[in-house]
């Protein structure tokens, strides 16, 4: 089942962000390293380095600096530099994503608005992933 990001948004703790039009993850990625070659090799030969990087995220919107339990909180955890887990991106109501058991995401961009002269201030968060993965809660809507 494919699903579209119209019926998505982000939640900290039992709180909805307010007035966030886009989210986003990079993913895992791992380094990929050369072997060493040894005689006779005709190819070079490549591998991961078995260390697993487990991502950013990152959420944008209209700000909304009456958000006191959303924007403004995700600003506060940037601010002590204390790393969150209970951060949800939600494709719908059925299906998001969440740090797995043990990680946390530390808050690494709040508070970062944009004021268009002929438009709606937009906020900009990002977060890194650290200690484990994000895994995918639902496959549906």
């Amino acid at each position: 089942m494919k699903i579209s990001g119209k019926a998505g948004y982000v939640m900290y703790g039992g709180n909805t962000i307010a007035e966030l039009t886009e989210w986003a993850m990079t993913g895992v990625s791992m380094a990929v390293i050369k072997k060493d070659p040894a005689f006779g090799d005709t190819v070079v030969e490549k591998v991961g380095d078995g260390v697993a990087e487990p991502g950013s995220i990152s959420f944008k919107g209209s700000y909304d600096p009456s958000d006191s339990s959303g924007q403004t909180l995700l600003a506060a955890a940037c601010k002590a530099g204390i790393g969150i887990y209970n951060l949800y991106l939600y494709a719908a109501a059925a299906t998001w994503w969440h740090v797995g058991t043990g990680g946390t995401i530390i808050i690494s961009k709040a508070d970062a608005v944009t004021l268009p002269r002929s438009g709606m201030g937009v906020i900009d968060f990002a977060g890194e992933v650290e200690g484990a993965c994000m895994e995918q809660v639902g496959t549906g809507s």
